[in-house]
């Protein structure tokens, strides 16, 4: 049987066992995503062998659409007005905090173990990254609604763009140490991050301007598959960052075009078997070799990230305590998933730096296992206690979670 047979009969099961998955979640109660990992984790090259891992890293393209369309759906989140409505000041304070929480508490604790700062450093800006399909679609999935989810969606975008642009400069110095270039150093980061941003904006210009001479609605999905796709493909061919650009793209629409609430309709016909196939292949990616290999380097870097997220978002949510109690007490919580964007930026370093990527990268995959196991649940648990789940989920989340 030749590869792109094995490809489609991959793609196959991972949709038909991620259905499976997703019925069997809901009836342990627990959030579909869950169940799509743990599914890919059953059938994958560890367990079962269903999907062999030549097979799961041969369509990675479906990852790259699939997080192209989730980035580009958290893009949509960032409707200016409504920005303004939660606060600017409120949201950059929350991702600040968490963001610099991380950043403090995973490097303490490997410079405390003996690494170099440069190498705390560096693996603490990966930390800071929170997994945006994860946690898009546990919302989507209970109708979540309120102040807290409000919140999460922005956070979660500011706190990716962040963490690009703290890697970036981080990863600048990390290079300077090593005998490079200070000025090409320094001016990498800043075309990554200035280049993404505006090119995302031209495609978002270009699909609001393509709105207009629509023959037919279903035309709509078509433009911004091509959208998504051009993005990533000229994101990946300049080295620049393909999730900036899809978030960019999404930001740009929901600002400036009168049809942005049909363009949002129209993706969400496209997601599920995308996002059932992203997350099975992920589950199927989940490195079990790994995870005895984790030891002190992991659990620093685990409970350090779980300590600067929830600590940073509780310091930071007492300006807001006395109207908002739910965002100190649950939305820490909530930005615990991580997954491609962490374990992208660990497969950046190893091609640079094969010796200590190799380290990351095993701290990486080993604890994203934890993260993704439990982070979606976490982040039902705190919409669940902030009491913004839908009503035909909420009666029987708060009997499970009280």
């Amino acid at each position: 049987m030749n590869l792109e047979t094995h490809n489609l009969f991959g793609l196959g099961i991972a949709i038909l066992m991620g259905l499976l998955g997703g019925k069997l979640a809901r009836r342990l109660k627990i959030p579909r995503v869950t169940g799509y990992l743990l599914i890919g984790l059953l059938i994958g090259p560890y367990i079962l062998g269903l999907i062999p891992k030549e097979v799961s890293s041969s369509l990675t393209v479906i990852n790259d659409i699939a997080l192209g369309l989730i980035l580009f759906a958290i893009g949509n989140e960032f409707e200016w007005s409504h920005i303004k409505r939660v606060g600017v000041g409120s949201l950059f304070r929350l991702a600040l905090y968490e963001s610099f929480g991380v950043l403090i508490f995973v490097s303490v604790g490997f410079i405390l173990i003996g690494e170099s700062v440069s190498f705390s450093l560096l693996i603490a800006s990966i930390a800071i990254a929170t997994a945006p399909a994860a946690t898009l679609l546990v919302i989507r999935e209970y109708h979540s609604r309120g102040v807290l989810t409000d919140r999460l969606l922005a956070l979660v975008a500011i706190n990716n763009v962040l963490c690009l642009i703290i890697f970036r400069i981080v990863y600048g110095y990390h290079h300077i140490q090593n005998g490079a270039d200070v000025l090409s150093s320094i001016l990498q980061p800043i075309y990554v991050v200035t280049v993404s941003l505006v090119l995302g904006y031209i495609l978002g210009r270009l699909l609001t301007i393509w709105e207009n001479h629509l023959d037919e609605l279903s035309e709509l999905l078509l433009v911004i598959i091509g959208v998504v796709l051009v993005g990533t493909g000229v994101g990946r061919m300049l080295h620049l960052s393909p999730m900036l650009i899809s978030m960019a793209a999404g930001a740009t629409i929901t600002n400036s075009s009168y049809m942005h609430r049909l363009i949002y309709v129209e993706q969400r016909q496209l997601e599920q078997p995308v996002y059932i196939a992203f997350f099975v292949l992920a589950g199927t990616s989940l490195h079990l070799d790994v995870l005895p290999q984790m030891g002190i380097a992991g659990v620093i870097y685990l409970v350090g990230r779980s300590l600067g997220k929830i600590g940073g978002v509780f310091l930071a949510g007492q300006k807001v305590k006395e109207k908002y109690p739910q965002i100190p007490k649950y939305l820490g919580i909530t930005m615990l998933c991580q997954a491609g964007v962490a374990i992208g930026l660990a497969y950046e370093v190893s091609v640079d730096y094969p010796e200590i990527g190799a380290v990351i990268t095993t701290i990486v995959l080993s604890t994203v296992i934890i993260n993704e196991t439990i982070g979606p649940y976490l982040v039902r648990v705190g919409l669940s206690r902030s009491h913004e789940i839908g009503e035909k989920n909420q009666e029987s989340i708060l009997d499970e979670v009280s």
